[in-house]
C-alpha cells in the first residue's frame, strides 16, 4: 500500500524543471555563497566572547567557499589569474577584496 502510495505523489508531483546550465548553477551557489557570508557575519556581529573564534571560523569557512566558486565561474569564463598570484586570490576573496577596493577608491 505505502509502494502506491509512494508512485501516486511521485507520478502527481513529477513537474518538469528545466535544466541548469553550468553557468546558471555556479551563479545560484554564488548567491546562496553570499547569503552564508552575510549570515556569518550577522553571528560574528553579535557572537558572545566565547563564541568569536568559532564565528571567526564559520565566516573564514564561508568565504573560502565563495572564494572557490567565483574562482572556478572565472576559470569557466576563461578569466585567467597568474598561478600562485596572492593579489589575484586576495581580489577573489570577500573580505580582502572589499579592502582592496578601498584602498583603491583613496
Amino acid at each position: 500500500m505505502k509502494t502506491i502510495v509512494n508512485k501516486f505523489l511521485a507520478a502527481v508531483t513529477s513537474i518538469e524543471r528545466p535544466q541548469l546550465s553550468e553557468a546558471e548553477y555556479l551563479i545560484s551557489e554564488i548567491e546562496e555563497a553570499k547569503d552564508k557570508i552575510n549570515y556569518a557575519w550577522n553571528r560574528f556581529n553579535h557572537a558572545a566572547p566565547e563564541y568569536v573564534e568559532l564565528a571567526v571560523l564559520e565566516l573564514l569557512l564561508a568565504e573560502t567557499h565563495y572564494s572557490l566558486l567565483n574562482k572556478r565561474y572565472r576559470l569557466m569564463l576563461g578569466i585567467y589569474k597568474p598561478p600562485y598570484s596572492l593579489e589575484g586570490h586576495l581580489h577573489n576573496h570577500v573580505f580582502y577584496g572589499s579592502l582592496f577596493n578601498i584602498a583603491a577608491g583613496n
